[in-house]
């Protein structure tokens, strides 16, 4: 005789069933994707610098990178990467293991923010993990060790503290408040930005809210003052131990370089255009940008007619804005205000009319929160495509959403073949048929071209998996939307192992990190020749002492004002440091390494498009100089070995 489940094991064991089996699928591909290389230059590897920094000096409480204070980012990601080390030995799996992690936490995250924003609408809930794994940029995104992923994680849990559940209306304002702290100690001021337009626009969307205006603010700006303690329980302290310099850009400048060009001055700006995010909004949500029923589903949804006064004026207003910013991304290249003017036009007229619009609740939240949040990063001079991360799940709920309700409202559309995922299966076999003819049409017209002519050698087995992909893509009936999704995400699996197999050796900096690290530990100086350095070689050479930015420019002044030291300082010239140390190392770059590279260089490796070369000091700037340096004791290492056989062999 069985015994019946108590509700709560029974609760739990639901809630388990709903994460089948979307969450291994995903979990399995993500460890493998991550695990195909190593940690990504500039990306992974400063972060991983400035954790490794902090460790092995026992800077606990402020970021540092390449011997100075870090002031471009919090601490909460360091910190939790710590908590590893201190557990397993410093290592490089850890953090990616913790990226894994989060990346699972936001699919976890979303499809719960879908099930409250829709409880009426269970296939949303279901659909929209699914087509958030589907999604190309943010799966590669998510391989990096960086801070969005955690940032997602945050956003999505702030803006579930707001919404109610089937028991309770009021938001949870004491948890609001501490994740909008954890949020703001991961990647700062920015995190307000992502969460606040739902808060500010609560009546629109929640009855709560709306009932109790009074409260709902008042305990949102409670919730945003107790974030913002915990942010400066840690800023005020790591301003005083920083230093005056390090306080200045942490409260005031680096901030404002994000935000406005002419606080920019040695500050990671960013700055571009203010249609750059709308231009490339469908590569980030591919591939739900070529997926047909989707692109249909959401007017359909958004534009329920009948009409409200303004809503025809307003889209026309927001289409005839889109084709001028287009024109001007393609051609005119309008003046920057009236760019901004433009993305102005495009969002608030639009934006007006949908919040009149006869739609559900949960449509209301996601269009509180994505079109003014991407108004207001657009409008900021400051963009990278990754700030948008913690939006691409709005944008998935929004498409699983609209979708949900084509099924109920226009059966034919829902289930019509030519809104199906063909034109993806069309790329598919375009992609293949390309992937196949690699081999055989690189080598005698694009010798020159280092990506295709290192991913030609493989090409021809990951066209089988795009034929396969495209096949899938063509078949019909239920289950579309998870083809959709498998697809996407073992397309992205497989072009990540393409990049692996056939271009990592461009970017896998453990040769030369191998090389620094024994000069390093024996106190040899190292400068760095010509390029700013992001920290790319020192946690994987466990590096312990700072390297110098070397001017490459002759006769160019220190920035230091007192250069008769034997001190490293940056800004020295080649003349300078070779002087100073002659025992010095010195790690330059070349689009093609010089002829002398290869008989008095140490190591010569391949780096992205061009090349990377350490020298003894004193023997680059004798080459520099027109002098005839002695010959080194040993030979030239040239990394990775099998493609120097692979050259030598096709010579």
């Amino acid at each position: 005789m069985t015994t019946p489940l108590s509700y709560s094991a029974y609760t739990r064991s639901e809630h388990l069933r709903a994460l089948w089996p979307w969450l291994p699928l995903w979990g399995a591909m993500a460890l493998l994707a991550i695990f195909a290389h190593g940690p990504m230059p500039m990306f992974s590897t400063r972060t991983l610098a400035v954790a490794w920094e902090m460790w092995a000096h026992g800077h606990w409480l402020v970021p540092h990178i390449n011997g100075e204070p870090y002031s471009e980012k919090v601490p909460l990601l360091f910190w939790l990467i710590h908590a590893g080390w201190a557990v397993f030995g410093v290592n490089d799996v850890w953090p990616r293991v913790l990226e894994v992690i989060f990346g699972g936490a936001q699919l976890v995250l979303t499809s719960v923010l879908a099930s409250r924003l829709f409880p009426g609408r269970p296939w949303a809930a279901k659909a929209t993990p699914w087509l958030l794994m589907a999604l190309s940029y943010s799966f590669l995104f998510g391989l990096q060790i960086m801070y969005e992923v955690l940032l997602v994680v945050w956003v999505l849990a702030a803006l579930l503290c707001l919404t109610p559940t089937a028991t309770r209306a009021q938001p949870r304002w004491w948890l609001f408040g501490i994740v909008i702290g954890a949020g703001l100690l991961t990647k700062g001021p920015v995190m307000i930005v992502h969460v606040i337009f739902p808060l500010l626009f609560g009546p629109l969307w929640n009855d709560w809210a709306r009932q109790n205006k009074a409260r709902w603010y008042g305990f949102g700006l409670l919730g945003l003052l107790i974030g913002f303690a915990i942010l400066l329980a840690w800023a005020l302290p790591a301003g005083e131990a920083g230093g005056e310099a390090y306080r200045q850009r942490l409260f005031f400048t680096q901030t404002a370089g994000r935000v406005v060009d002419k606080h920019t001055h040695g500050l990671q700006n960013h700055a571009r255009p203010a249609w750059y995010y709308l231009l490339f909004l469908p590569v980030i949500a591919f591939p739900l940008s070529g997926w047909l029923r989707g692109i249909v589903a959401l007017p359909t949804a958004l534009l329920r007619k009948p009409w409200r006064p303004g809503t025809g004026a307003a889209v026309w207003i927001t289409v005839a804005s889109l084709v001028l910013l287009l024109v001007s991304a393609a051609f005119a290249h309008f003046n920057a205000r009236v760019e901004q003017a433009l993305v102005i036009l495009a969002f608030v007229p639009l934006f007006v009319a949908l919040m009149r619009q006869p739609i559900e609740p949960g449509l209301r939240f996601l269009v509180a929160w994505l079109f003014p949040g991407l108004l207001i990063f657009s409008l900021i001079s400051g963009k990278q495509l990754y700030y948008l991360l913690p939006e691409l799940g709005g944008v998935t709920m929004l498409v699983a959403a609209s979708v949900a309700d084509l099924r109920e409202r226009h059966k034919g559309l829902a289930t019509h073949y030519a809104l199906g995922t063909w034109p993806l299966s069309v790329g598919a076999f375009l992609l293949a048929i390309a992937l196949f003819a690699m081999p055989s049409v690189v080598p005698t017209r694009f010798a020159d071209n280092i990506w295709l002519t290192g991913m030609a050698p493989y090409a021809r087995f990951f066209a089988v998996i795009f034929i396969v992909l495209g096949a899938l893509l063509l078949l019909r009936g239920r289950g579309e939307m998870r083809r959709l999704a498998f697809a996407g995400l073992i397309g992205t699996v497989a072009l990540n192992a393409l990049f692996t197999m056939g271009l990592w050796y461009r970017y896998d900096l453990a040769p030369a990190s191998a090389y620094l690290a024994q000069a390093d530990a024996a106190g040899r100086p190292i400068g760095n020749l010509g390029a700013e350095y992001n920290g790319q070689y020192h946690f994987a050479g466990r590096l312990m002492h700072p390297i110098a930015r070397i001017n490459n420019v002759p006769g160019m002044t220190s920035s230091s004002d007192d250069d008769d030291d034997d001190i490293v300082h940056d800004g020295d010239s080649l003349e300078d440091f070779a002087r100073h140390h002659p025992d010095g190392l010195i790690v330059s770059y070349a689009k093609h390494p010089p002829a002398d590279a290869f008989r008095y260089a140490r190591l010569i490796q391949p780096s992205r498009t061009g090349w990377l070369m350490i020298w003894d000091a004193n023997t680059l700037q004798s080459l520099q100089t027109g002098r005839v340096p002695p010959e080194p004791a040993q030979p030239t290492l040239l990394y990775p070995q099998e493609y120097w056989r692979t050259r030598t062999a096709m010579r």
